[in-house]
């Protein structure tokens, strides 16, 4: 909050006769000039300009923008001389007064030009405007306080410049509703000038923004007592807007004060204003226009014009010349706490206690004080900080030693040289050396070369952004030892950028590694036993399938012909018809040996190829089954790529994948393609069945695709089953051939 002094009081000016002030003014316009005093004042050094004001002197809101417009040229043009008319406006009829006022400046300013002409009020404005051509031809005009909503009537924009009067009537409601939660009410009160009517017509525009929470009413152009009676039936809870009254209907002028207590009716209402001049006076406060900002930006306006700044018609309007204004003691009066005023508030009548009238020695003693107690804080708090930063940085090392130096993993550090700055306990015992041994030399040492030659680019490509890397590699003890290590390495970066060296934590693997090359070694031979097995098992099938179809199969032949010719010579109808029993059973016998014989192993393998035995049994198996499918090549044939133990191993996943498609997959569709390359012979199976999970994939206990892996695998070949629940199966397979069958 602003605290301003209280504000004189101001005593209302009694109204002359409109006729009189007429008569008079005509019998200035007819004395004869003096032309010694006149040209004295127009003849002195220094620019000289007009001030013309539209009211009386004693006006407040006249007389702030006067002095105010005053004050700016004594501080910064001390040399311009102002000249200060009063037009009486509002105590006289315009259309009356001004013809007698022209002939008065034309007689009064006769060959004395001024540099400018600064108008406050819209009255003298539209007074220049009609009359600048026969008064003060080619002058600037500077304007002020007129209404910010009218359109200027300005014929010819050249030379006239000025600033609005600015009223805040939406935050004005806004503040009183705030203040006075309980109202019910909000009256504007106007007068019927001209300028109050476009003060009136934004407070009306204003009405639709509140109209759900008030009810708004306006008294406009009432007398005095009318607007008294009007008062006094309103309810209590009511708050009244000064929008513009000064004169009543019968023609009476009003003080700020007397408005006051005639709006308020005596204090039962809170009066807010629009103008600062009427805060003091009574009124609880609002957003009002402050004329000691229009007089600034008027003076500064026609500083503009003095110094020869080119302008045009322009009506400026600034936030700054309204500002929150309110009454101390009509806050108290009504109870309204100083915590509820908008931010920036300018509070006047405030009470001037002890803590007020000395607050400047206050606080620069208390700003010197706490000053001298905050030092002397910050350096007790820095003292102990570095105290207990230096116990704290001395137990870290402790523990860190003792980490570092406990722990069974390796911690190796080195310069960019490679040369070894730092090796932990376990460095040392791993490699059977003393640490100063072990800081005396290099990292190459250690590191086969051809593996450190590799090594060295890698460790400098380093960045901030890519600090880590890692290995595993040999290293050799003192006593010549090989022993395998994995390492996880990090560049350290300087202030600038730069590597100032290398840490590596590493763990002994060898014995890991000797397990991993034990184990691999079991897959291996596990995997040539069980190619083995495969191939004996393939072998005694080709057999078994053989003899059953060359004896069994002959065997079964021989007997049936023997039944035909027996049935021929039978001596009755039972006969007969018991031997062609007979005959039935051994063709079904027959065609069982055949079915089992080629499950054993399909003759047209070994007789026509891996190519057509895919065919024949796609055909004969999932034709079977009911399922369509198609059977696609590209390339070249496979048999000619594959040698048997190879050609059988992919017809074996072939015949297993085309039986889980027709025992499991409930597909309607199987599309098989076979892809010959240059180094490798694929096999894809698809169906559009229910497909398969990722748990069923992983099972243990899918021994068919476990066992069509490990034909595979056998042969360095990959198999894999893709598939989601609902979007059927994929197998795909890929064997790769021999180079020495490639070149062949």
């Amino acid at each position: 909050m602003t605290h301003v002094s209280p504000a004189a009081a101001r005593r209302s000016v009694r109204l002359p006769r409109v006729w009189w002030a007429g008569w008079f003014l005509v019998l200035l316009a007819a004395l004869p000039p003096r032309p010694a005093a006149a040209q004295v004042f127009w003849e002195d050094d220094g620019p000289r300009v007009l001030v013309l004001a539209s009211y009386h002197h004693g006006n407040p809101w006249t007389d702030s923008i006067v002095e105010e417009i005053r004050q700016v040229f004594q501080a910064e043009r001390p040399t311009a001389k102002l000249h200060i008319e009063y037009m009486d406006a509002m105590r006289n009829d315009p259309r009356e007064v001004f013809p007698s006022i022209e002939a008065l400046f034309r007689s009064k300013y006769r060959g004395k030009r001024p540099a400018t002409i600064v108008t406050i009020g819209d009255e003298a404005l539209n007074f220049l405007l009609a009359r600048r051509d026969r008064l003060f031809p080619m002058v600037p005009i500077v304007f002020s306080a007129v209404s910010a909503t009218r359109k200027l009537p300005i014929k010819d924009p050249a030379g006239i410049v000025g600033v609005a009067e600015t009223v805040d009537i939406k935050r004005t409601i806004q503040i009183a509703l705030a203040l006075h939660p309980r109202a019910t009410r909000v009256v504007g009160v106007s007068d019927l000038s001209s300028v109050a009517r476009y003060d009136f017509e934004r407070f009306w525009r204003t009405f639709p923004l509140f109209e759900d929470h008030v009810r708004f009413d306006e008294f406009v152009g009432y007398s005095a007592d009318e607007l008294r009676a009007e008062l006094a039936r309103l309810p209590p809870q009511t708050i009244v807007i000064d929008v513009a009254f000064r004169r009543d209907r019968l023609g009476r002028v009003f003080s700020p004060a007397e408005v006051v207590r005639l709006l308020g009716d005596e204090g039962r209402f809170p009066v807010y204003s629009l103008w600062d001049y009427s805060v003091g006076q009574g009124v609880v406060g609002g957003y009002v226009s402050s004329g000691k900002a229009q007089g600034e930006a008027a003076a500064r306006l026609a500083f503009r014009v003095l110094d020869g700044a080119p302008i045009d018609a322009e009506a400026a309007t600034r936030d700054e010349l309204t500002v929150p204004m309110f009454d101390y003691a009509q806050l108290q009066r009504f109870g309204i706490p100083m915590g509820l005023l908008p931010p920036g508030s300018v509070v006047v009548n405030q009470p001037e206690t002890l803590y007020w009238k000395y607050r400047y020695y206050f606080w620069s003693v208390t700003l010197v004080i706490g000053t001298l107690l905050t030092l002397v804080m910050v350096l007790t708090s820095n003292v102990l900080q570095k105290r207990r930063a230096l116990r704290e940085l001395q137990a870290s090392r402790q523990r860190y030693r003792a980490i570092v130096e406990d722990q069974t993993e390796f911690l190796v550090r080195f310069d960019k040289l490679f040369r070894i700055t730092y090796a932990n306990s376990a460095v040392c015992a791993f490699l059977r050396m003393s640490r100063e041994k072990v800081l005396s030399m290099a990292v190459d040492q250690f590191v086969p070369a051809e593996r450190l030659a590799m090594l060295r680019p890698e460790v400098a490509a380093r960045t901030p952004d890519e600090p880590l890397f890692a290995g595993e590699d040999r290293v050799r003890s003192a006593d010549g030892a090989c022993r395998w290590i994995k390492w996880t390495g990090r560049a350290i970066f300087g202030p600038g950028g730069s590597v100032e060296e290398y840490q590596v934590v590493a763990s002994d693997v060898t014995s890991e590694k000797q397990i991993y090359q034990a184990l691999e070694k079991s897959h291996e031979a596990y995997r040539e036993l069980a190619a083995r097995g495969q191939k004996l098992l393939e072998n005694e099938r080709s057999r078994i399938s053989m003899e059953i179809h060359d004896e069994l199969g002959q065997n079964l032949t021989a007997l049936n012909i023997g039944l035909s010719m027996l049935g021929r010579n039978a001596g009755g109808p039972d006969e007969g018809e018991r031997i062609r029993e007979m005959r039935d059973l051994t063709e079904r016998t027959i065609g069982s040996v055949q079915r089992i014989s080629h499950e054993l192993r399909p003759p047209q393998l070994d007789e026509l190829g891996l190519l057509a035995a895919m065919q024949y049994h796609a055909r004969r198996f999932l034709g079977t089954a009911g399922l369509a499918y198609r059977f696609e090549q590209h390339g070249g044939a496979p048999d000619i790529r594959l040698d048997t133990d190879r050609a059988t191993a992919l017809f074996r996943v072939f015949q297993e994948a085309l039986t889980n498609v027709v025992r499991h997959a409930r597909a309607t569709r199987v599309l098989i393609r076979v892809t010959a390359e240059a180094d490798a012979v694929g096999l894809e199976i698809s169906d559009d069945g229910i497909g398969i999970d990722d748990h069923a994939k992983r099972s243990q206990n899918s021994l068919g695709i476990m066992g069509m892996r490990e034909r595979i695998r056998a042969h360095s070949g990959r198999l894999t089953v893709s598939g989601r629940a609902g979007q059927g199966t994929t197998v795909t397979v890929r064997l790769p051939v021999p180079a020495e069958e490639t070149e062949t």
